[in-house]
């Protein structure tokens, strides 16, 4: 056997891997038939290109030593079917991305040194493994599974199961048995979820099923003892079951994109959480209890219709990063300069008509104030040593000439030292 190595991967350009992400790769004949002349002619191009890029792979590897292949490539092909992988014996890494696989053969978890495997963008409806202790990661999204395969149970020690963008309904039985699996990405599918299913996803670590059209969720989530990181964005939820305080784990909770009108109480019994997501619900106040989260590091409420900010967030330490745009906010509070970790603070697209000084803020190096009703310009926040990033513009600010000739020439030194200042 060689002692030597190599990796076997063919690029694709970049418009042709962008193509081949897109769903026109998967149009049938008559679809494209419907198209305009042009832009067949251009599916054409890049289906020629695919061959090319195909046979070119095929003659390499073909003419190589199986033994010295440890890595292989080969997206954006156009392939239907996988080569019989069965004689690589020391491949660690696969990536079949961006073909039109249907099927793949169990031959593809052969190699006991094999790590990854990633076959994104396909057509595959089933897929079978051979036994494999070695796998730690698997990448099936956007495809046409509707359901995790069974055989994956069969690689005892993945860790990280990728498979959003399928049409999966539900959890089966034996991912609970699954004990190193401690990250699933399950987001855009079509889950139907059960008091089973939370049951079955006690080991999780890292659990994201957004997109997937949920409107409740099983009154046992606090079954999700592991879990450190859940991400129900995109959904249609308004509340959730008081067990989700029993989340002990728990460091970043992400509910973008639902229909919450006020932040339900369980989640402020999150002491531990460091990171909240509520962008784009609908939310009309802040409770008075989210003060009590004081391990908060990063707290986003933008797209809401929040008027005010309560007093008890004065509470909130920890904070370094503070979305509140675009919102109905009228009244900055002057507790807010206290919070001297924030190093980000958004609060444009609201309607304050003044803000208090902030540039006493240590850590603060990137404001948003734009969009507001605000008069006075916050000058010494051009004066602020650690200053990054400002925006202050689509105020009506009274300004005469000279006090417009001299913020220029103060924003132009500033960019000169990399500070960029919007006005």
């Amino acid at each position: 056997m060689r002692a030597c190595k190599f990796i076997l991967i063919f690029i694709a350009s970049t418009a042709f891997s962008l193509l081949l992400r897109s769903q026109e790769t998967k149009m049938t004949t008559a679809q494209l038939a419907k198209m305009d002349t042009s832009f067949q002619a251009w599916m054409r191009e890049r289906h020629q290109e695919a061959i090319l890029k195909r046979d070119a792979f095929f003659k390499v590897l073909n003419q190589a030593d199986p033994d010295t292949i440890t890595h292989l490539s080969f997206t954006g092909m156009d392939l239907e079917t996988l080569p019989d992988l069965e004689i690589y014996n020391h491949l660690t890494r696969i990536n079949g991305s961006d073909n039109q696989l249907k099927k793949v053969p169990a031959t593809i978890s052969y190699s006991r040194h094999l790590k990854s495997i990633v076959l994104t963008n396909n057509q595959i409806k089933s897929i079978r493994f051979k036994k494999n202790d070695s796998i730690v990661n698997l990448n099936l999204s956007e495809n046409n599974l509707k359901r995790i395969p069974r055989s994956i149970k069969k690689l005892s020690n993945l860790k990280v199961l990728t498979i959003n963008n399928n049409r999966i309904k539900r959890i089966p039985r034996w991912v609970g048995k699954m004990q190193n699996l401690n990250d699933l990405d399950i987001n855009y599918n079509r889950l139907k979820l059960t008091n089973a299913s939370f049951r079955r996803l006690k080991n999780i670590v890292i659990l994201q099923m957004g997109g997937n059209h949920l409107t409740r969720l099983p009154e046992n989530i606090g079954d999700l003892k592991r879990v450190k990181k859940l991400n129900l964005g995109k959904n249609q939820l308004v509340d959730v079951p008081s067990s989700i305080a029993q989340l002990v784990s728990l460091n970043t909770l992400i509910f973008y994109s639902n229909h919450f009108k006020k932040i339900p109480l369980a989640i402020t019994q999150l002491s531990q959480l460091q990171e909240l997501d509520l962008y784009y619900n609908e939310l009309q106040f802040i409770p008075n209890e989210l003060g009590n989260m004081t391990h908060l590091k990063r707290l986003y409420l933008a797209f809401n219709q929040l008027k005010v900010l309560p007093d008890t967030m004065r509470n909130l330490k920890d904070l370094t990063f503070l979305y509140v745009h675009h919102n109905q906010i009228a009244y900055l509070p002057q507790w807010i300069n206290t919070l001297n970790n924030i190093e980000i603070l958004d609060i444009s697209y609201n309607q304050l008509f003044d803000i208090p000084d902030l540039s006493g803020m240590p850590a603060l190096n990137e404001l948003d104030i734009q969009s507001n009703q605000i008069a006075y310009f916050p000058w010494k926040m051009l004066d602020k040593p650690n200053l990054k990033f400002l925006i202050v513009k689509n105020n009506p600010f009274i300004l005469d000439k000279t006090e417009i000739k001299h913020l220029q020439v103060i924003t132009e030194e500033l960019e000169k030292k990399g500070v960029i200042v919007r006005n």
